[in-house]
């Protein structure tokens, strides 16, 4: 059998593994649908039972501000959970749902904070299943490395399901799901929301490289397998990467994205001194997760993921975006572009050319086709902004932006004391920031993140050019 053939029968496979879909179940016998029914209320009750005894049903919510603040910071009360895998379904809409999978480390201890892995699945344009529960994931096959050194590590594993249009990649209107479900996991199970990683191989490898361009805020790092490193939705701007990490696994007969692009692209990261690495294996095409020989890149992997901790208080940000609804990026959001203004002169786009493309020709081997092509598509105007502080003093430099929004924690400030904001050299701000607790609870209900509480949060409006 041809090597493209065995992928293509190997991705079905993997598909049927992860999303048991019920119209097939409905051509079994009646006893086998009343099983699978029967099965989905269990889990249904199981995943009512759980979220009733959450966080958002038991944490105090009386008291002033500052007593709600420690209250989130220390609170640890999380319902046990004997069992090793749960299924969990996500709302998609008012009629359509998915589900998810979460492995939990085993002797799950709830008075203890986790790291959190999600694998992002590839072949999303291919799928259009919305089920209803997914099966314990074959520890022999594709995930067989996540499941061995999650394990070693005591990682919380999630795999979510995404498929053609609810997806981590293309069309937009998925991209919300990793970081609902994140929030949704958070309620019910001890997430150290310090250490949260996503990983993926091809259209979820993109998928990672995307939320580390465009929603970064929950996470602590991305890796990606197999990857095209671009946004599909919209401009790739690169140098969001400096506000986070990502970890490069390529081959060298992928047909997904060549090689020398790979090397484009690390020359770029370099001259950015971003935390990027790119491990090359070479003799292997696109679906190198299903080789033995793919095991030392998941021991990389893991040896990278445990040593790291994101600090959403990071004292400099540079963030650009062409969308506001990803503006944010831990404590600064762009809330309004001025796209018919003049960039500034550091706000330059980063691109390069690809000369080189992977294919396979009949016999499935990997050959070079000559191609032009840029690296990036920038088709809409965007909006950036860089942003430090240091002993109560912000200062921001903006291009193409018409308003920002600066979320306040007093990890990061003195309360006690005026917090002033310099805005493109000018004085703009100088006062007193008070904990707002119907602030406090709005963030919170919405991000359940207990390690980066926003306190307040400042409006900033640009006078117009």
């Amino acid at each position: 059998m041809k090597r493209f053939q065995l992928f293509i029968l190997l991705i079905c496979l993997a598909n049927f593994c992860r999303a048991q879909d019920i119209s097939r179940e409905n051509s079994r016998s009646k006893d086998s649908i009343y099983a699978v029914l029967k099965k989905v209320d269990s889990l249904l009750r199981y995943q009512a039972s759980l979220e009733k005894q959450g966080l958002l049903h038991q944490l105090p919510i009386h008291g002033n501000a500052l007593s709600l603040y420690h209250a989130i910071k220390t609170y640890n009360h999380f319902p046990p959970i004997a069992k090793e895998y749960i299924s969990m379904q996500f709302k998609l809409n008012d009629s359509l749902h998915t589900a998810f999978l979460i492995a939990l480390p085993k002797d799950y201890d709830p008075k203890r904070k986790y790291p959190l892995l999600f694998f992002l699945h590839g072949g999303v344009r291919g799928s259009t299943d919305y089920p209803d529960y997914i099966k314990e994931r074959d520890p022999a096959g594709w995930n067989r490395f996540y499941t061995k050194y999650a394990t070693e590590n005591q990682v919380i594993m999630v795999y979510p399901m995404g498929n053609k249009a609810y997806n981590w990649m293309v069309p937009d209107q998925g991209f919300y799901m990793i970081p609902a479900i994140l929030k949704q996991i958070k309620s019910t199970v001890n997430v150290d929301d310090d250490r949260v990683f996503i990983s993926g191989h091809s259209n979820g490898a993109t998928g990672s490289f995307s939320y580390a361009m465009k929603q970064p805020s929950p996470f602590t790092g991305f890796y990606g397998f197999n990857t095209r490193p671009e946004v599909a939705t919209g401009g790739t701007y690169i140098r969001n990467i400096l506000n986070r990490s990502f970890f490069n696994v390529s081959t060298d007969e992928d047909y997904y994205y060549p090689p020398a692009a790979h090397d484009s692209l690390n020359k770029v990261m370099k001259a950015l001194h971003a935390d990027y690495q790119d491990h090359r294996y070479n003799g292997f095409p696109h679906w190198f997760p299903a080789f033995a020989a793919s095991e030392p890149a998941y021991q990389l992997l893991f040896a990278d993921l445990i040593k790291r901790k994101r600090n959403a208080f990071k004292p400099a940000i540079q963030w650009e975006t062409d969308d506001t609804k990803y503006g944010r990026c831990d404590w600064l959001n762009i809330t309004s572009l001025d796209t018919l203004a003049a960039n500034a002169v550091w706000q330059k786009p980063i691109n390069f050319k690809i000369n080189k493309w992977v294919k396979l020709d009949k016999d499935d081997e990997a050959i070079f086709v000559d191609t032009v092509k840029n690296a990036f598509n920038y088709a809409k105007r965007s909006g950036a902004v860089k942003a430090n502080y240091a002993n109560n003093i912000f200062r921001i430099t903006t291009s193409r932006v018409n308003g920002l929004k600066l979320y306040i924690s007093p990890e990061m400030v003195d309360l006690q004391k005026p917090v002033t904001i310099i805005l493109n050299d000018q004085l703009y701000f100088k006062g007193k920031i008070n904990y707002d607790k119907d602030f406090m609870v709005r963030e919170f209900i919405d991000s359940m993140d207990r390690s980066a509480i926003w306190v307040n949060a400042i409006d900033i409006r640009l006078p117009k050019e």
